[in-house]
């Protein structure tokens, strides 16, 4: 009992030593990655490749790619990525996410995680996405192997890339990729989504989105 009475006191303490600049406005630097779908492989036709073209630059950079299947729109960061998939096809289109797979930059396969999963059940079976015929849905993307239970024993998740600026930018010009199955009247299309890091820079900001990480690596949570 004692020990668990001392384990939060030091997590209380380090919360408060990580959350002070909220409490007084101080902006601190955090690490951002400046990521672009850079081109679309089919399994098929793997020397076949295609420019994806910048969507818009409303709030955040997107890259559209399309085919006579589906058109789909992206944005990808250190959190994971946003995709919105349109169905062009007269046929209800799947998307099976226990088939699909993130490779990192050194070509290491990772399982993927759609929105609808809670992280407590990575390991089970998800849900497929549906689309019916000229519908349309969004969907948050992230990676298997970067969630986590933390200290404080909720399920978190941690960056897919280092937010310590001298480590990240040895990430910039890397590729990465998921590899995602695409499946209409029973036949099954697979796609390689290639992302290339054009920058990696810091950008001053109150607050950061990897605190619970930061204070978790701090606390030697085994990832």
């Amino acid at each position: 009992m004692r020990k668990s009475i001392l384990f939060m006191l030091l997590v209380i303490i380090l919360l408060g030593l990580f959350g002070c600049s909220g409490t007084t406005k101080t902006e601190k630097m955090i690490v951002k990655y400046d990521i672009e779908l850079a081109m679309v492989r089919k399994a098929s036709d793997i020397n076949q490749r295609y420019r994806a073209p910048v969507a818009d630059t409303m709030d955040v950079v997107r890259y559209a790619y399309e085919d006579d299947l589906f058109r789909g729109i992206w944005s990808a960061t250190e959190a994971g990525w946003n995709l919105t998939l349109y169905n062009k096809s007269e046929q209800t289109l799947t998307v099976d996410w226990d088939e699909a797979q993130y490779l990192d930059v050194d070509r290491i396969g990772r399982g993927v995680l759609v929105s609808g999963t809670k992280y407590a059940d990575r390991n089970k079976p998800q849900t497929p996405t549906v689309i019916p015929r000229r519908g349309n849905v969004s969907e948050s993307l992230f990676s298997k192997d970067h969630v986590y239970q933390s200290a404080t024993g909720v399920w978190a998740k941690r960056p897919l890339f280092p937010v310590e600026f001298s480590e990240a930018q040895r990430y910039k010009n890397k590729n990465f990729s998921l590899i995602v199955p695409f499946t209409v009247d029973g036949l099954t299309a697979q796609y390689e989504f290639v992302f290339n890091i054009k920058d990696v820079r810091q950008v001053a900001s109150s607050s950061n989105p990897w605190q619970l990480y930061l204070l978790d690596r701090t606390l030697g949570v085994n990832f």
